[in-house]
């Protein structure tokens, strides 16, 4: 199946609606070519990305500031200004303008960009609001839970890992009461996404998300977001996520099993 590059873009900012999305991530599991234009546009987008910071971050060449400071002032009729250099108008401008975007890009380029959640004031890193987001979405699916099953755990594992960029191992969480059903792509904070999904006796799902980072989270944290409890934590290069229903008591303890495990 093809789809336009403006949309795979779209679906990798995570600008699609939920059936939008659904229909892609079910045309990424069948299609290797559909898998590769993906990989290809976001080896495309961190290339871009890390270009970009490398110019801003990049110091302000000396001529071009002298050229600015001995700038003749111009006179301007009516002009709602006071009387100033003209030149230190448009540095201020011009500063203020590489300081946001500059901001606004190497955040967008960082997994762990901080957005303010819709509950409580709380100040959330923006995958896992977007994996909580989906986590409300496909929990409640039920022959469309997962892209791939686990009777193709093996499968599974080396797709998401060469997609996402970092391992991803499927634990057994039998002892708590969970069945792997399989797992499926996600897109979070403009990243790839594994998210492996669990069923208990009373089929309530519990996902295990995880993404590749160079800054992976320092602490173990449980919050609540929406009707969902969550446990996120790092290790060397990828940053987790543990979600279930908020009324459950073992999210802490499964955590620590996959931690140890994966």
């Amino acid at each position: 199946m093809s789809f336009d590059p403006v949309k795979l873009s779209a679906y990798l900012d995570g600008e699609l609606s939920a059936v939008e999305t659904a229909e892609i991530e079910t045309a990424l599991q069948q299609d290797q070519a559909l898998q590769g234009e993906l990989e290809m546009l976001i080896q495309g987008q961190e290339i871009g990305l890390a270009d970009l910071n490398a110019a801003l971050e990049s110091p302000v060449p000396e001529d071009l500031i002298a050229a600015i400071e001995t700038a003749p002032v111009p006179e301007v009729a009516n002009s709602p200004l006071p009387p100033q250099r003209f030149a230190v108008v448009a540095a201020t401008v011009l500063a203020a303008f590489v300081g946001v975007s500059g901001g606004y890009f190497l955040g967008a380029s960082q997994p762990n960009t901080q957005v303010a959640s819709v509950a409580g004031g709380e100040v959330l890193p923006e995958w896992v609001s977007d994996v909580a987001d989906y986590h409300r979405v496909y929990a409640e699916e039920g022959r469309h839970l997962v892209e791939v099953g686990a009777d193709e755990q093996e499968h599974l594992e080396t797709w998401l890992t060469k997609v996402v960029g970092a391992e991803v191992i499927a634990p057994d969480l039998s002892h708590h009461g969970l069945t792997f059903e399989g797992g499926r792509l996600l897109v979070a904070a403009g990243k790839p996404v594994a998210q492996l999904m669990y069923t208990d006796a009373t089929q309530r799902v519990v996902a295990l998300c995880l993404l590749q980072t160079d800054t992976p989270a320092t602490q173990v944290e449980t919050r609540s977001l929406h009707e969902f409890e969550m446990v996120t934590w790092g290790d060397t290069n990828r940053n987790f996520i543990v979600i279930g229903d908020e009324d459950r008591q073992d999210l802490g303890a499964i955590a620590e099993t996959v931690a140890q495990e994966v």
